[in-house]
């Protein structure tokens, strides 16, 4: 009775290549890894390494997001675009015909000089939804322009990251033929109160796990604005829209950031 080995959407680990390999098999039919197209959009921000200007910033969430993106094996390509609709719309245009996934960063809003939607508008992308009930990260936005998927981020870094780690990691990692495309999750111990949950959306905290005596604990971490402020994350959790509260002791799930 032949006995299956591997199957569709399972990752293959060096020990699974192994097993193949025991099995007879030189090779196996596998899912493209996507290149990622990565825009970050703004007047202020600049690339890392070039001497800074009164009100520049370095666009250190496009730098973030490659990051994720070479962990899980996608290789990307980074640019900035200023607050420019010609030149978001050539750029954007350019990007997608060069690579399989698209990425922007900030310009996701309602503001005078927020273009992402109107220029995903004119390429004519088929937008699945824009703005969601989630804090941080409201602003996130999904389509395809063609056959690609595109994810519309804010520009905030925490809301850039978990507008990523809820809506575009997923994405990517069905996009590569993940069976289960979502961040690693596990029960934890609430530390202490999360007060200030909203009723109309999901309000999600990061915070850091320790060791507990009987389940891990998980620390919230105050809401910040910047970068500095979540980079010891190590987990998120999320009040579910219509909860207010969860209570110290609470016995959770929990999002793990690997």
């Amino acid at each position: 009775m032949a006995h299956r080995i591997v199957g569709s959407g399972q990752l293959i680990t060096p020990l699974i290549t192994g097993l193949l390999a025991a099995g007879g098999y030189s090779a196996v039919p596998v899912r493209k890894t996507p290149t990622v197209g990565i825009v970050g959009t703004g007047d202020e921000i600049i690339k890392p390494g070039t001497p800074l200007k009164e009100g520049q910033l370095y666009a250190s969430n496009i730098v973030t997001l490659a990051g994720w993106c070479k962990k899980h094996a996608m290789p990307s390509r980074m640019t900035t675009v200023k607050d420019d609709y010609n030149a978001l719309y050539d750029t954007l245009k350019a990007l997608s015909e060069e690579t399989d996934a698209l990425i922007t960063s900030g310009g996701a809003w309602m503001g005078d000089r927020d273009f992402v939607a109107q220029a995903l508008d004119e390429l004519g992308w088929q937008k699945m939804f824009h703005r969601i009930r989630m804090g941080p990260g409201k602003a996130v936005g999904f389509g395809m322009l063609g056959n690609k998927p595109v994810f519309v981020l804010a520009g905030g870094p925490p809301s850039n990251l978990m507008g990523f780690l809820q809506i575009a990691l997923p994405g990517l990692q069905a996009l590569c033929g993940h069976a289960e495309p979502k961040l690693p999750t596990l029960t934890a111990r609430l530390a202490r109160d999360i007060k200030d949950g909203k009723k109309d959306w999901s309000d999600c905290y990061y915070g850091k796990l320790e060791a507990g005596s009987d389940l891990p604990l998980f620390h919230p971490m105050k809401k910040r604005i910047r970068l500095a402020g979540i980079t010891k994350a190590t987990a998120v959790v999320c009040i579910p829209e219509g909860k207010e509260r969860l209570l110290a002791g609470s016995v959770i799930a929990v999002q793990r950031i690997p």
